[in-house]
This record gives C-alpha cells, sequence and structure tokens, in this order.
C-alpha cells in the first residue's frame, strides 16, 4: 500500500498582502490602519451631508484631549471643501453663555467645549440647557440658515455629563480608566473587550516606558514612540472601534493662523506687510485685492462691508427664510457665473521679485531667458527670432553692450 503526503505551499506573496502596510508621514513611520487623516476623512464627508456633526473626545487629565481637540479642528478645517471658523469655548465662556451667543457670527463653527465636565457639579439647569441649545441658536442667527456646526465635547467621564450632552457621531479615547470598563462595554459591546484591553497596555507601555509596541502580524510588532509626535487613541465611528495613532497640531502645519487666533494668540505676518500689500495691489488691481480681503473676513466671521450691504445682505437672508427664493435664479437673473481659474505657482510672472536685467534692453524685469550666452526677457527673445513682417512696428533695441557698458548703467541706476 502506498502512503501519500500532501504539504501545504503558502505563497509567501499572499501573506505579505495581508501584512499592514508601514508609510511615513513627513518622514515618521506609522502602519497605514492607524492613519488619524483616515478618520478625519469620515468626518469631512459625514459633516458635508448633515448640518450638526457631533464629536466626543473622553479621557483622564492631561491625557491629550485638548491636544487632540486643536488637532482635529485644523485637520478639518484644511481638508473640508467649505470654509469654517474654529471657537474653542472655555469653563467662564460656557459659564456666561448668552454673552458668548452673542459674540457669535453666522457662519460654519468648528466649535470645541474645552472640558465640559464641570457642567456636572458647577453649573445649574438653566446653564446647562443653555449650552444644549448652542448650536440650535447658532443655525438661527440672523442669517444663519446653511450654516454647518461641528461641536467636539471634551470631558473625563464617559457617563458623567448630561445624556444629550455626551451623544456623539464619532469618538476619540484617549484613556480607559480602570473604572470605565463596564461602560465601555455598554457603549461599545462585549465583542472589544479585548481591543480594550490592549489600549489600555499600550497607553501605560507609552506613559511608562515612553514607547509602545502594537501587533502588525503573527509574530511583529511595531514601535512607536510616545509623543514623538504620537499617542495612541482610539477611534469609534458607530460602527466599529479602532486603533489609531494621533499627532499635533504643530506636526501637521507649525503655522496656522485660523487655529493661533483661536487659541487666543496674536498672529504677526511673517512678510514685510505694506510691501505684500502693495505686491498683491499691483498684482490684482486693488479693488479686487480689497474684495478678496472683505471675502475672508466675512468667511471668518467678520463683516466689514458697508452698512448698506449688510443691510441688503440680511434683507435677502429674512427674505430667503420666508419665501421659496432660490440664489441660483438669482444668478441666472444678473448673468452670474461660477468663476474657475488658477492661481500661479509663482507670484506674478517670475518669482515676484524684480531682480533679473535683460541683457539686450537692460531693463530690470522678472522673467529671463537664457539664449547664446546671455539672459535676455521675453520681449527682446522675440525681437531676436521674429521675422521682419513681425518686427515693422516694433522698434529694435538690441545692441552688443561691453562689460564696462553694463557696469557703468547698474551704477548709475543703483548706486
Amino acid at each position: 500500500m502506498i502512503v501519500t503526503k500532501t504539504r501545504k505551499v503558502v505563497d509567501k506573496e499572499k501573506t505579505d498582502r495581508l501584512r499592514p502596510k508601514v508609510i511615513k508621514w513627513k518622514n515618521i513611520p506609522m502602519v497605514r490602519n492607524h492613519s488619524f487623516l483616515a478618520t478625519i476623512q469620515e468626518i469631512v464627508r459625514f459633516s458635508a451631508e448633515i448640518d450638526v456633526c457631533r464629536i466626543g473626545l473622553i479621557g483622564d487629565m492631561h491625557s491629550g484631549k485638548s491636544t487632540l481637540s486643536k488637532s482635529i479642528a485644523h485637520a478639518i478645517h484644511s481638508h473640508a471643501k467649505i470654509p469654517y471658523k474654529i471657537k474653542i469655548l472655555y469653563k467662564d465662556d460656557l459659564l456666561n453663555f448668552g454673552q458668548t451667543l452673542l459674540d457669535l457670527e453666522p457662519v460654519n463653527y468648528i466649535l470645541i467645549f474645552d472640558d465640559v465636565s464641570f457642567l456636572g457639579a458647577d453649573a445649574n439647569k438653566k446653564q446647562i440647557e443653555m449650552v444644549k441649545s448652542a448650536i440650535t441658536t447658532i443655525r438661527h442667527l440672523d442669517g444663519g440658515r446653511d450654516v454647518k456646526v461641528v461641536v467636539m465635547m471634551n470631558y473625563h467621564y464617559s457617563f458623567g455629563l448630561d445624556k444629550y450632552l455626551r451623544s456623539a457621531d464619532f469618538k476619540y479615547i484617549t484613556t480607559v480608566g480602570s473604572s470605565e470598563n463596564e461602560n465601555m462595554e455598554k457603549m461599545f459591546g462585549t465583542k472589544y473587550n479585548q481591543k480594550i484591553k490592549d489600549f489600555k497596555s499600550y497607553r501605560h507601555q507609552a506613559v511608562t516606558k515612553g514607547k509602545w509596541g502594537m501587533k502588525i502580524g503573527a509574530k511583529e510588532i511595531f514601535t512607536y514612540r510616545f509623543r514623538d509626535p504620537f499617542i495612541p487613541v482610539l477611534f469609534w465611528n458607530e460602527e466599529s472601534l479602532r486603533f489609531i495613532v494621533t499627532p499635533t497640531r504643530q506636526f501637521q502645519d507649525e503655522i496656522c493662523s485660523k487655529c493661533t487666533e483661536a487659541e487666543g494668540q496674536i498672529t504677526h505676518s511673517d512678510v514685510d506687510l505694506p510691501t505684500f500689500m502693495n505686491e498683491s495691489e499691483t498684482k490684482f488691481g486693488k479693488g479686487s485685492w480689497l474684495s478678496a480681503v472683505k471675502l475672508n473676513l466675512y468667511i471668518e466671521g467678520k463683516t466689514v462691508y458697508s452698512g448698506r450691504v449688510v443691510q441688503a445682505l440680511k434683507y435677502l437672508n429674512r427674505c430667503r427664510k420666508e419665501k421659496n427664493i432660490s440664489l441660483e435664479e438669482i444668478a441666472v437673473h444678473y448673468g452670474l457665473q461660477t468663476t474657475k481659474t488658477k492661481l500661479r505657482k509663482k507670484n506674478g510672472w517670475g518669482n515676484g521679485k524684480m531682480n533679473k536685467i535683460c541683457y539686450d534692453c537692460l531693463e530690470v524685469v522678472n522673467v529671463t531667458v537664457y539664449d547664446k550666452g546671455f539672459t535676455v526677457c521675453q520681449r527682446c527673445y522675440h525681437r531676436r527670432y521674429s521675422t521682419k513682417r513681425h518686427m515693422k512696428h516694433v522698434e529694435k533695441t538690441s545692441k552688443n553692450y561691453t562689460l564696462k557698458e553694463l557696469k557703468d548703467y547698474l551704477e548709475k541706476n543703483w548706486s
């Protein structure tokens, strides 16, 4: 009798496909499945369809909730197609919420309620009701018919807030305390118990050792350094719970005037402002440039238009509330069309600095062309190679200058 044996051969390429892919974010290696920006894309797509998007951030004190909320806000306004204004509300703002609402404008907002855990103890019922009605109030401000609001609530204990305040479409968990195990099971179900237990281990490793290792294969562990620049976080999207790693806002973009202004810090321009304004007015025209500045201020919630324009804007918004008036039909009536244009990568025709000299005409220009060993402007370049038919109305000024003539000309004009 012949005994046969079968051997199962596993294709190495297939096993490699199952292994999570390691990518780099600004030269920092990370596992793609742990992507923070992937969660932001989910939020951006959700908020584009829903007027109000709620995000909850749960964790102990000093676990990174405030830093994470600013990082989320920056990522949302950077990746969203609609403009958002960021507003951070602290304890005093919430306790005096009536005055806070008076300062708000009817624009798209990312509202960060920084540490609302005190509402369970320091606030009375009336103040809590005012905070609960914040979203409705903002959306019904004069002119706020179609605004979108992203609300972030930072708190310590998962069930420590009013049920309405703690309800969220997305949740980020920075820590899980020993008393939170049952609450996590109630929120996410028993099937994620092991994942929550692993997360607690990752967090403990990160705090005590300055790094933590996450299993990404049967025998492979990927190591992150704590706060360099990531921290471990759990992300919940009403469908699944998964591990992610989150950076600071400064890691994403060191400079962001919108976020800096939201944090209450005065920003100073890195460029000479009068020079920048003069160059921009020359480039686009003073009227177009000033219109762009006013429009940006309006998007940020600062109305600087004339009183008559503001009255007309409020009148139009009121009429749209009372009657079914289509902006598209108004645009057709006035022959208005969507403008499609692109901004050149370089300022002006060149680099925005008038520092190049044409050898033929000795004019200071933006762009020069290297031809036969010399740099010439575009006009002189065409003069060199244009036919006589094109040259009959153009005065030819090309001339072979000596180095001494060039030196004398520059000393005369730039000394």
